[in-house]
């Protein structure tokens, strides 16, 4: 088996790496996204909505053949994927390997929060819905990735987004934490599963200023005043992480767990809501 190191598809910079990110649409996953393809990657994103997914494509080529004054036709591509499908998961991946002959890094981004309050009051269709798409997708994209090819010829990366909120339990969102706390652990697990061919890290954001954290957003610096760095993230801190993480800077580093949160865990950052005064409990579909 080769490893994952320092040359190949996993250390080449950015410049033709395949890269699928879940949920690229916006927030957190467009910045990753247009990080990757503004350093050259070839870039697949994926999002429920074929409107905003085209958009965001679009969006992300434009600023691309700006920045770099070029861009070969077809190199950010959005597909309609809900998450949690088995089939259209992979279906991207092919996709993705019959453009571009290969997948390099998958990041998964998608994540969602429908259940705010005690652990105790959640109810069955949210306590499913959050463990669906933050833990049991994850690894459903990370094993078809790897079917697809992932790490099977210079070595592959899998950065997970979880948060925060997994470290340090005692907040209004115990049950996305929970899920959280097991993505880090199958983070640690699949990477000693998936090694020397794959590494496999994970990024930890806090209050990153994207629609999710509106709410939170809103508080200013009475929230974000209390932490370290002063400030709520943005989406391209969270991507210069992820790019870090992925690429050769990073290849001795697999089974990690970075933290990306201005240094809120550090001084209780997981009460910040409660402290906020603030209620964020989104109105609930078991379809969304």
């Amino acid at each position: 088996m080769t490893a994952a190191g320092p040359t190949g598809a996993d250390g080449a910079g950015g410049d033709g790496r395949v890269v699928v990110v879940t949920g690229g649409s916006r927030g957190i996953g467009y910045g990753i996204a247009s990080r990757f393809a503004e350093r050259g990657a070839r870039v697949m994103l994926t999002s429920r909505k074929a409107e905003s997914v085209a958009a965001a494509a679009e969006a992300i080529a434009a600023a691309r053949t700006q920045a770099a004054g070029r861009s070969r036709p077809g190199d950010v591509v959005g597909m309609v994927a809900h998450v949690a499908d088995e089939a259209a998961a992979r279906a991207c991946l092919a996709s993705a390997v019959a453009r571009w002959g290969r997948v390099d890094v998958l990041v998964n981004n998608v994540g969602v929060n429908p259940h705010f309050g005690t652990t105790l009051d959640v109810d069955r269709a949210r306590w499913d819905k959050i463990f669906e798409v933050n833990l049991w997708a994850p690894l459903m994209w990370t094993r078809l990735a790897v079917e697809a090819g992932l790490g099977r010829a210079d070595g592959g990366a899998v950065v997970n987004v979880s948060s925060n909120l997994a470290l340090a339990p005692g907040g209004p969102s115990g049950v996305y934490g929970a899920s959280k706390a097991a993505l880090n652990y199958l983070t640690q697990q699949l990477a000693v599963e998936l090694a020397p061919t794959v590494r496999v890290n994970a990024v930890a954001p806090g209050v990153v200023d994207t629609d999710m954290a509106t709410v939170l957003v809103a508080q200013g610096d009475q929230l974000a005043g209390r932490w370290p760095l002063a400030r709520f993230g943005a989406p391209l801190d969270v991507a210069d992480a992820v790019e870090f993480l992925a690429g050769p800077q990073s290849s001795w580093l697999t089974g990690q767990i970075l933290v990306v949160d201005g240094g809120a865990r550090l001084v209780g950052g997981t009460d910040v809501i409660e402290a906020a005064g603030c209620s964020p409990k989104p109105e609930y579909s078991p379809k969304m």
